[in-house]
C-alpha cells in the first residue's frame, strides 16, 4: 500500500500536536494549581502519543522513537517519578522542534537531523535507558472524565468539517475573482442599454420634428394620406422598439442586481473558507518570548489580544516572519533590563503586547512595548553617519519622518550585534512583506515610554482597490493602498531644488516627475499641457513623490493577475488587472517607483504617425499577448493581435504588416510552422519574424532560426528595452 497519500495529513496533524505541546508546556511553567497541572500534562501526553502512533504506522522510525522518549518523560511526570523543571521543559521544547524537522525530512526523503539521538538521551533517565526495550508497551492514556448528558434537544449539533487542499481554495478564489470581473462586464452592458434608451428617446423627438415639418408643406390629398400612413407605421414601429428596449433594460437590470448579490455572497463564502484566526500565528510567540527572556536576562510578559480575529491564509503566511521580527526587536531593543526599569520607576517585568482588530475591510495588528522607546535624533545621526541622508535633510526632518528611517536597509542603532538583532536587517523586510500584501506599516514611539508598530493589512486578497490613470495613450493602475492622495500641480507652483522640480505641500517639499518619464513611456512631442495637471502622491513619510499624469480615470475593485516569468525583471510592475471590457492594465508597484527615484526615460525613438508601422503579436496566452501588445502600442506602433498561428496567417493575408512577434508553443499552428509558412509565401517572405518563447535550449534556438526567424528571445532573459531595440533594428530605424 502506498502510504505517501497520508503524508500531508500526518504533517498537518503533527504540526497541530506540536502546537498543543508548546502551549501546554508554557501553561505548566505558569501554573501552580495541581488540577490544572494534571490536565495540561494529560493534554500534552495525548498529543505526543498520537504523533508516536502515526509515525510508526507510516514507518517514520526516528520520529516514533523520539516521540516515545517524550511520552516516557511525560508519563514519569504524571506518575510523580520526575519533577517538571526548566531543563526538562527545554528538552521537550527542543524535541518538539526536532519532530517537525524529522517529519519534514522523512516526507521529502532528506537526511535526518543529527540531534535526535542526543535529545532521546536527555529525555530518558538512566534507569529507563537501562530498561529492556525488546517489547515496548505504550503507556495507556488516562481514562476521560465522563460528563452527564444534558437534555438532548438543547445540545447543539456537531459541526461537520472536511479537509480541502489549499490549491483548490486558491482556484476557488481565482474563480470568484473572475466572477467579479464578469459583474463589471454586465455593468457595461447595462450602461449600453441605458444609452440605447436615450438614443430611442432622441428618435422620438426627431420623428415628431419631421412630422411637424411635413405638416407645413403642401401635398396633394393622395400624397398626404401616403405620408401620414408612413409616419404612423414608423411611429408605431418605433413605439414597439422603445417598449422592447425598456422591458429588456428592466429585466437585465434585475438580472444584474441578482448576479451582483450572488457574486457578493459567493465571494464572502470563498473568503470565509480561506480565513483563519490570527491565533495560528500567535502560537509561536509565547515560546519565542520564553527563549528571549532566558537569552537577554530580561523579565518579559507577553499579552496576546484579538486571537479570534480572522485573516486570509495567504496574509497570515506573509506576516508570520515580520510579526516574529517585531516581537524580537521589542524584547531586544525595547524592553530594558530589570535593574534599569526599576531605576526608571517601572516594573521590573516589561510587557510586550500584540493586538489584532478588524476595522472595516482591513485588520490592524499592533505590536507595542513599554520599553525605552526610540530616540529620533539618534536615528537621524546614524542615518547621516551611514550616508543615507544629507545634513540638510536631517535638519529639516520631523521626528515622525526620522522614525520612518528605521525601515531603510542596513540602518541599526544597536551598540552591539547579537544573535537576536543589531545587523540592520529586518525592518526593511518587514515593510517589503507588508507592501507586497497591499498593506502599510508605521512606527509610533515616545522616548522612555515605549513603541508601537502598526500593521494595516487587507482582510482578504480576493480583490484589490486600484486607481486608474492615463499617461499618453496608456492606461495604468496604482493600488489604492500605495497612494497617499491626489493633487493638482500648477505650473506656477513648481520650483527647482537640486535640479529637480518640486512643490510644497503641508510644509513638505516633494519632488514632482511625470509618470511617463519614470516608466520610460513615449509621449507625443507636440503635446502641450495645461497650466495644471493631476498628480498622484506615492511613497511614505521618509520619501514622497508626486507623479503627474494626463488624467485620473476611476477607482474600482479589481482582481490582480500575476505577470509570470516573462515580466519578472520589471520590478516596477506588480501584476495586471482585467477591466470589464476585457482589456488588461498594468498594475504599478509604488515601492519600486519611489525606491528607484526620478529618472529620465530611456532613449527609445519616437514614432510619428507618418512613420507608424503595423505589427502583429501572436500568442495563445491572453495575458502575455495583451501585455506585449500594450508595450508595443506604448512605443508608438499600430499593433494587432492573433490567438495562434492559424489566426495570424488569416490576418497576414488580409492586410499588410511590417513585423510579426510570435510565441512558439501554440495550438493549431505553432510559431515555428508559422515562420516556415511565412517564408514560403511569396507575398510574405520578407516579413521580419521575432520569436519569444520559454524554450531556451540551443536546439530550439537553432530550429527557430532555421525556420526563418530574424530574432529568438528567451522569456527568462526578456526585457522591454531589448525587444524594442530588436524591432527598431529589424524595421531599419537609426538608433
Amino acid at each position: 500500500m502506498d502510504l505517501s497519500a497520508f503524508y500531508n495529513q500526518f504533517h498537518e496533524e503533527t504540526t497541530e500536536n506540536i502546537r498543543v505541546l508548546g502551549a501546554g508546556l508554557l501553561a505548566l511553567e505558569a501554573t501552580s494549581d495541581a488540577a490544572q497541572h494534571r490536565a495540561e500534562l494529560d493534554r500534552v501526553f495525548r498529543a505526543i502519543h498520537t504523533i508516536k502512533g502515526s509515525a510508526r504506522m507510516l514507518g517514520f522510525e526516528l520520529v516514533g522513537r523520539l516521540a516515545h522518549a517524550m511520552e516516557s518523560a511525560l508519563d514519569d511526570l504524571r506518575q510523580g517519578r520526575r519533577e517538571f523543571d526548566r531543563t526538562l521543559a527545554d528538552a521537550l521544547f527542543q524535541s518538539g522542534d526536532a519532530i517537525l524537522n524529522l517529519s519534514n525530512a522523512a516526507i521529502s526523503s532528506q537526511p535526518a537531523p543529527s540531534d535526535a539521538e542526543a535529545l532521546i538521551a536527555r529525555l530518558l533517565p538512566e534507569a529507563a535507558q537501562r530498561a529492556p526495550s525488546v517489547a515496548v508497551t505504550p503507556t495507556p492514556i488516562a481514562e476521560p472524565v465522563l460528563i452527564p448528558e444534558r437534555p438532548t434537544a438543547d445540545r447543539p449539533a456537531p459541526r461537520q468539517t472536511v479537509r480541502v487542499r489549499v490549491d483548490r481554495l486558491d482556484r476557488m478564489l481565482n474563480l470568484a475573482g473572475e466572477l467579479v470581473i464578469s459583474q463589471q462586464v454586465f455593468g457595461n452592458h447595462a450602461d449600453q442599454l441605458q444609452a440605447l434608451q436615450q438614443i430611442s428617446q432622441q428618435q422620438v423627438h426627431a420623428l415628431q420634428a419631421l412630422s411637424d415639418e411635413l405638416t407645413r408643406l403642401r401635398f396633394s390629398t393622395t400624397q398626404r394620406q401616403a405620408l401620414d400612413q408612413r409616419l404612423t407605421a414608423l411611429q408605431h414601429a418605433h413605439t414597439e422598439a422603445q417598449q422592447l428596449v425598456q422591458r429588456q433594460a428592466g429585466r437585465f437590470a434585475r438580472h444584474v442586481n441578482q448576479h451582483e448579490n450572488l457574486v457578493r455572497d459567493l465571494e464572502q463564502e470563498v473568503m470565509a473558507a480561506r480565513l483563519l484566526p490570527i491565533a495560528t500565528v500567535y502560537s509561536s510567540l509565547p515560546r519565542a518570548i520564553r527563549d528571549l527572556a532566558a537569552t537577554t536576562g530580561k523579565e518579559l510578559h507577553l499579552e496576546l489580544l484579538g486571537e479570534t480575529t480572522e485573516l486570509d491564509r495567504k496574509v497570515l503566511e506573509l506576516i508570520n516572519d515580520p510579526l516574529m521580527h517585531l516581537v524580537r526587536n521589542a524584547a531586544d531593543h525595547g524592553i530594558e533590563l530589570p535593574e534599569v526599569r526599576k531605576a526608571a520607576g517601572k516594573p521590573a517585568r516589561g510587557t510586550i503586547s500584540v493586538k489584532a482588530e478588524a476595522t472595516g475591510g482591513d485588520v490592524q495588528v499592533i505590536v507595542s512595548d513599554d520599553g525605552r522607546g526610540i530616540d529620533p535624533q539618534r536615528i537621524r545621526d546614524r542615518a547621516l553617519q551611514m550616508g543615507l541622508i544629507s545634513a540638510d535633510v536631517a535638519t529639516h526632518m520631523s521626528d515622525l519622518e526620522a522614525l520612518d528611517l528605521t525601515f531603510l536597509p542596513g540602518l541599526s542603532t544597536a551598540a552591539t550585534v547579537s544573535s537576536i538583532s543589531g545587523r540592520g536587517v529586518g525592518m526593511d523586510v518587514v515593510r517589503a512583506n507588508i507592501n507586497e500584501l497591499g498593506g502599510q506599516v508605521r512606527i509610533e514611539s515616545q522616548l522612555g515610554h515605549g513603541t508601537r508598530v502598526v500593521l494595516s493589512l487587507p482582510l482578504t486578497l480576493v480583490t484589490t482597490r486600484v486607481l486608474l490613470v492615463r499617461v499618453g495613450r496608456t492606461m495604468l493602475a496604482l493600488p489604492a493602498t500605495g497612494c497617499r492622495g491626489t493633487i493638482w500641480v500648477h505650473q506656477a507652483q513648481l520650483r527647482n531644488l537640486e535640479g529637480r522640480p518640486t512643490i510644497d505641500i503641508e510644509d513638505r517639499t516633494i519632488s514632482v516627475q511625470p509618470l511617463a518619464d519614470a516608466l520610460g513611456l513615449s509621449v507625443d512631442p507636440n503635446l502641450t499641457y495645461a497650466a495644471r495637471r493631476p498628480a498622484v502622491l506615492v511613497g511614505n513619510l521618509q520619501r514622497m513623490l508626486a507623479f503627474t499624469v494626463d488624467a485620473l480615470l476611476d477607482e474600482r475593485e479589481v482582481v490582480v493577475k500575476p505577470l509570470g516569468p516573462l515580466f519578472a525583471a520589471w520590478r516596477v510592475y506588480s501584476g495586471a488587472v482585467q477591466l470589464g471590457d476585457g482589456s488588461l492594465v498594468l498594475l504599478l508597484n509604488p515601492t519600486t517607483l519611489t525606491q528607484e527615484g526620478p529618472r529620465r526615460a530611456p532613449t527609445i525613438m519616437s514614432i510619428t504617425p507618418q512613420q507608424q508601422r503595423r505589427l502583429l503579436v501572436v500568442d495563445d496566452s491572453f495575458t502575455t499577448r495583451e501585455l506585449i501588445r500594450s508595450i508595443l502600442a506604448s512605443a508608438g506602433y499600430d499593433v494587432q493581435a492573433a490567438v495562434d498561428g492559424a489566426d495570424a496567417l488569416d490576418k497576414l493575408r488580409a492586410r499588410p504588416y511590417d513585423l510579426v512577434v510570435s510565441d512558439v508553443e501554440m495550438p493549431r499552428i505553432d510559431g515555428l510552422t508559422l515562420t516556415t509558412q511565412i517564408r514560403s509565401d511569396p507575398q510574405l517572405d520578407s516579413l521580419p519574424v521575432v520569436l519569444i518563447t520559454s524554450l531556451a535550449s540551443d536546439e530550439h534556438r537553432r530550429r527557430g532560426l532555421e525556420a526563418g526567424a530574424q530574432a529568438y528571445i528567451v522569456k527568462s532573459q526578456f526585457n522591454q528595452d531589448g525587444l524594442l531595440e530588436v524591432i527598431q533594428q529589424l524595421l531599419g530605424y537609426e538608433g
